[in-house]
């Protein structure tokens, strides 16, 4: 045996043993080489490279681009693609079905590109954009057909002098297989370890040469994965988190129950209409099943005795991050086809529809609420006398009640998504050059109902019960002498809020609702596109691309007549409608510069150049400048400089005032303020973002070790006049250190007693920010001599930092690796890295997938022993696999699967989130929240 044959060997056992040893591992279509950019399978004739609009020609653009197969992403997250590219060292985990918090974008999945965040990274299907899912123009991945889904190209340099507008972070470019033959299928169910997170996932595409003029291709696929619980893992049953100490030092602790103050029959907060003492002699009792009083346990570290809201650890109050899903439920359907009709040998009709659907019923916090008692409450009397008796020698007139409304279910936030999209053109040859011209419509209809969403000024009258002169228990208001007072109380059932169970399935009804809102986005898109080769020069032909386009964007939202007054506790989202129309030009030129020279094997430059107006935010320009060069050896040096843009998108313009509930940790009062209700309004005066984009990289495949491919790129990005929302926990911490005199006071509303009950936000150009860091990539695949495959493939990233600056910010944080984000968004490693390796044989396959998530500072801002007696996340890593076997029948192929995801069953580690609507015991987005989850299935082709 030769070394060669011996050291393939060697490395086909070692990957075997590996693969066996942990017993499990995956199949993966070996990667593409990541300078070329290409994926395994046949591309289709003249297919267009992400990063250019120039046609694939010898040498490569010089925009990095990292190209993964979907049968790797399929590997990486059986049930979704998106998972798979968030695996990716370039993407920062956003969104999706653990997210967590929150009453919007349940279960859907975007993509933030290189820390930057979801609106300033653009997604494409075969070059083109893709139907926005609400009116920030975002895509959720998880309506685009992922069953013809050949790779996914992504960008990770600039791209706006390409493609347009909010490319920034980069573009991911999802490449159709639009030339299938035949029929492919995959069937999977999944299920974790411990018997939840079920999943069952069908897809199939097929297809056939319609006579000689034409192809046709097909793709369905059905998605439906159920929910875990939010008690169902051991971290989030304890609800570890920091609280507020309130001893002072340091100013936060580690409690192992967050909880806050609201019990299932009702707590009593605090007296009213006496002394300060006599108000606080009848606090800290809660009502039991059939009005029975009993003393409350406030537990340890208590920030909240005597008032309404803030933190305890354990005892009796409402443990808060049991209250939503660590898995939301998702169900996914969705269909394609593409048509091509030859109309003559060099014009080509194409078709193209797609419809998709997506559901995710979501459980939220259940209903907490805070009402005044007077001591004359008919009920009051009947369940406990003995109260009212003291209250009233004590001269106290009434109490605040803290109850937490069970009875009537969970509150539920659906989300539920169809989205349309059709697509006609025509492209062909003229000579050396090709033209395209199409139109696109899409639609994405959104329709967001939340099930016992409580109507607050409903509860307000119900609660104030009286007994009117027959002895009947009524609400107040209906007796009142104010007609007005009368008639906004009809229908009016008296709510007894007195002991779990205590209300009437009437009164539960006439204080809970279903808020519901409707939003129907819409994008037109037409352009045309020319592109080929002018003439040739000395080192080769110049290639150049133009084209013009033109998008319309609107959206439009409808809500009921409670929302539309404010009138529920959550959400509340008011009418809006927002359109703007965009008319573009752009031109690129790859110009060859030198070839066959000595250290010069080629040298070229490309250009690209756009012009884009808004209709709603004016013309902005965007270029870019890159250079190839091809040393010899298979060494290549490559750079670009890039002016890219983010316009504002109708959200940002148009907002009326979205709610959303946040966690605000306050320093006036020392104390953390849990579902504060903040309101988002628009700004018509937003201009365009705008970025410069820097990188430079090598690439080396030598020629001496046939199969090694490296890339090393070193990236820049510094946005300038930054859209950012200004407001929220900002204008709490900023009014602070203003003494209560900043302007951002106005976007704080507190009581009497200086909590906060309440903040608004709104977007302007008042910030920059700016972000650097190296990626690489390396693979390395050895071709044996009995027809297998051993493929290694590496991709990391280092971010050097991610800074936001502001007039607002005194001392600006870099947001890397700084769990409790200042500016960015969502938590950002400073070292990412994947490593697969993949056995691919004739009949077995086996592939382990390792996945490194860097440490994390848990917040820059606070000082160890001062502030906070913990700070620190130690690095994570995760291992996946799976294991293939191949079969023959009935004329094809079939892969039986098994795939395992999170195989050690690592547990996520404490990384406390106390922000969003959920305080956490660990960051969703980062760290796997569900364990070993296994999947089997089946793949085929015919």
């Amino acid at each position: 045996m030769s070394k060669v044959t011996m050291r393939t060997a060697s490395l086909a056992t070692l990957a075997f043993a590996l693969s066996a040893g942990a017993a499990w591992a995956q199949d993966q279509q070996a990667a593409p080489a990541p300078a070329e950019a290409e994926s395994d399978a046949p591309p289709a004739p003249d297919i267009v490279v992400t990063g250019t609009r120039l046609r694939t020609g010898t040498f490569s653009t010089p925009t990095p681009v990292t190209a993964v197969t979907a049968a790797a992403l399929e590997t990486a997250a059986p049930g979704n693609l998106a998972e798979g590219l968030k695996q990716l060292p370039s993407i920062v985990p956003t969104g999706g079905q653990t997210a967590g918090g929150g009453t919007r974008a349940g279960g859907q999945n975007f993509l933030n590109l290189r820390g930057l965040g979801i609106l300033r990274g653009l997604v494409l299907i075969d070059g083109r954009r893709y139907v926005p899912a609400d009116p920030r123009l975002v895509t959720d991945i998880n309506l685009i057909p992922q069953m013809l889904v050949e790779r996914v190209d992504v960008v990770t340099g600039g791209a706006s002098a390409t493609y347009g507008s909010d490319a920034v972070g980069g573009v991911a470019n999802f490449v159709l297989n639009r030339k299938l033959n035949g029929v492919r299928f995959t069937v999977s169910n999944g299920i974790s370890q411990r018997g939840d997170n079920q999943e069952f996932k069908a897809a199939a595409a097929f297809g056939l040469n319609l006579g000689q003029i034409g192809h046709l291709v097909v793709g369905a696929e059905y998605y439906d994965n159920q929910p875990v619980s939010g008690d169902s893992r051991a971290f989030r049953v304890t609800a570890a988190n920091q609280l507020r100490n309130p001893a002072g030092t340091p100013t936060l602790v580690t409690g192992n129950d967050l909880r806050t103050p609201f019990t299932p029959g009702g707590l009593i907060v605090n007296g009213a209409g006496g002394s300060t003492v006599n108000n606080a002699l009848i606090r800290g009792r809660k009502f039991e099943v059939g009005g029975v009083l009993t003393p409350y346990d406030y537990g340890t570290l208590a920030t909240n005795v005597g008032i309404a809201n803030g933190t305890q650890n354990g005892g009796d109050g409402f443990r808060v991050s049991t209250g939503q899903e660590i898995v939301r439920p998702l169900k996914r359907r969705s269909i394609f086809a593409h048509a091509d009709f030859a109309l003559s040998d060099s014009v080509n009709l194409y078709l193209e529809g797609n419809y998709g659907w997506t559901l995710s019923n979501s459980q939220s916090s259940p209903t907490i609420s805070t009402v005044s008692i007077a001591r004359g409450n008919a009920f009051l009397a009947q369940v406990a006398p003995a109260l009212v008796a003291q209250m009233t020698s004590l001269g106290v007139t009434g109490f605040t009640l803290n109850r937490l409304t069970t009875e009537a279910g969970p509150t539920y936030t659906g989300n539920e998504n169809a989205s349309l999209r059709g697509l006609v053109g025509l492209e062909g040859s003229l000579g050396k050059f090709n033209w395209d011209v199409s139109y696109q419509y899409g639609r994405n209809d959104n329709h967001s109902p939340m099930y016992n969403n409580l109507i607050t000024a409903n509860l307000t009258r119900a609660v104030n019960a009286v007994r009117d002169t027959s002895g009947n228990i009524v609400c107040a208001d209906t007796l009142s002498t104010d007609p007005n007072r009368r008639a906004a109380a009809a229908g009016c059932v008296p709510f007894n809020p007195f002991g779990l169970g205590a209300p009437s399935p009437e009164a539960l009804a006439y204080v809970m609702g279903t808020s519901v809102f409707d939003t129907r986005t819409e994008m037109q898109v037409a352009g045309a596109n020319l592109s080929g080769d002018l003439f040739k020069l000395p080192a080769g032909p110049l290639g150049a691309a133009v084209g013009v386009e033109w998008r319309n964007a609107k959206a439009a939202t409808t809500s009921d007549p409670i929302s539309q007054g404010g009138g529920y506790r959550l959400v509340n989202q008011q009418n809006f409608f927002g359109e703007y129309t965009v008319k573009e030009v752009f031109g690129e030129l790859n110009i060859p510069l030198l070839a066959d020279k000595p250290l010069f094997r080629r040298l070229s430059a490309n250009l690209a150049g756009r012009h884009t107006d808004y209709s709603a935010s004016g013309g902005v320009n965007t270029w870019k400048v890159g250079l190839n060069w091809e040393l010899g050896g298979g060494l290549k040096l490559r750079g670009t400089i890039s002016r890219d843009i983010r316009a504002p998108n109708l959200e940002d313009l148009y907002a009326t005032g979205r709610q959303n509930n946040i966690t605000i940790t306050d320093a006036l009062t020392n104390r953390q303020y849990l579902a504060v209700p903040n309101l988002t309004f628009g700004n018509t005066a937003l201009r365009p973002e705008k970025a410069t984009t820097k990188v430079v990289g090598l690439v080396y495949q030598p020629e001496w070790l046939s199969g090694l491919s490296l890339a090393v790129d070193y990236y820049d990005i510094k946005i300038r006049d930054a859209i950012a929302n200004i407001g929220g926990q900002t204008a709490v911490e900023q009014c602070n250190l203003a003494n209560q005199a900043s302007p951002l006071c106005a976007f704080v509303t507190r009581d009497t007693t200086n909590a906060v009950i309440g903040t608004r936000t709104s977007p302007i150009n008042f910030s920059s920010q700016a972000t650097s860091g190296v990626d690489f990539e390396s693979q390395y695949r050895i071709d044996m001599r009995n027809g297998d495959r051993l493929t290694f493939r590496l991709l990391g990233n280092y971010t050097a930092h991610n800074r936001v600056s502001s007039p607002l910010i005194t001392n600006p944080v870099d947001d890397v690796a700084n769990l409790i984000t200042q500016s960015i968004g969502s938590a950002q490693p400073r070292w990412r890295g994947t490593l697969f390796a993949n056995y691919e044989g004739k009949v077995f396959g086996t592939t382990l997938q390792g996945r490194y998530i860097g440490g994390f500072t848990w917040d820059k801002t606070r000082v160890l022993g001062r502030d906070t007696d913990f700070n620190a996340i130690k690095p994570q890593f995760y291992v996946d696999g799976e294991v293939t076997a191949r079969i023959r029948s009935f004329g094809g192929e079939q892969t039986l699967f098994l795939n395992v995801q999170n195989l050690l069953d690592h547990q996520p580690p404490y990384a406390p989130n106390p922000n969003g609507a959920t305080p956490l015991p660990t960051d969703p987005n980062l760290y796997d929240q569900i364990g070993r989850m296994f999947r089997v299935g089946i793949r085929g082709r015919f």
